[in-house]
């Protein structure tokens, strides 16, 4: 089994996540929705190894994390309208399809599905390491997720480098998908309270 550390530690939590991370490794960490399976975004080994976890065919892309707004646009190009939207819901419990500047490992398009979620951690994380971070639910495909780290399958548990236990997530189910190239909603899950969604296509 991975060494767990509780987010409780923070500071230690914090500084093993980079180390494995900046070293290609894989942790398991909390988010808003889910627990979530994360490694460099940027980097194709790392990648390839989440693929490998999950049993997840590489033609079907990964989302990634950012800090904020300007490394998101740093990824992505925006629109004004799709700014609009961005600013409105971020952060939050969406992962939202926006065009790539430039391809990445995580993707076999020119499109990515990316996240700025409401939990601080991962967000802290990206922003002291100045890259993405891959954001997958932390299961085998197909096979149930987990919004508590000890709810994690003991197989995707032992295969990677650290777990950050931080409890059970605030929204307990998966993100709300969100496609701002085509402004639909691709699949309904965690929503915040008095979020609108008017101009999304069911």
């Amino acid at each position: 089994m991975a060494r767990t550390i509780s987010l409780s530690e923070y500071d230690e939590a914090k500084e093993a996540a980079k180390k494995a991370l900046l070293t290609d490794g894989i942790l398991i960490y909390p988010t808003d929705t889910l627990y979530g399976l994360g490694c460099n975004a940027i980097s194709q080994k790392a990648v390839d190894k989440i693929y490998k976890i999950k049993v997840r065919d590489q033609g079907k892309p990964l989302s990634i994390i950012v800090a904020d707004f300007p490394m998101l646009l740093e990824y992505c190009t925006v629109s004004e309208s799709q700014e609009k939207i961005l600013h409105s819901l971020l952060p939050g419990p969406y992962t939202f399809i926006l065009p790539l500047r430039r391809k990445l490992p995580v993707s076999p398009s020119l499109s990515v599905g990316i996240r700025v979620p409401e939990h601080q951690f991962m967000r802290q994380v990206a922003k002291e390491l100045g890259f993405p971070i891959v954001s997958t639910s932390a299961n085998i495909s197909g096979k149930k997720d987990s919004a508590e780290a000890g709810g994690v399958d003991a197989e995707v548990a032992s295969a990677v480098d650290l777990i950050i236990d931080g409890g059970k997530c605030k929204y307990a189910q998966g993100s709300t998908i969100i496609d701002l190239i085509s402004m639909k909603i691709l699949r309904k899950g965690a929503v915040r309270e008095g979020d609108r969604f008017e101009w999304a296509k069911e």
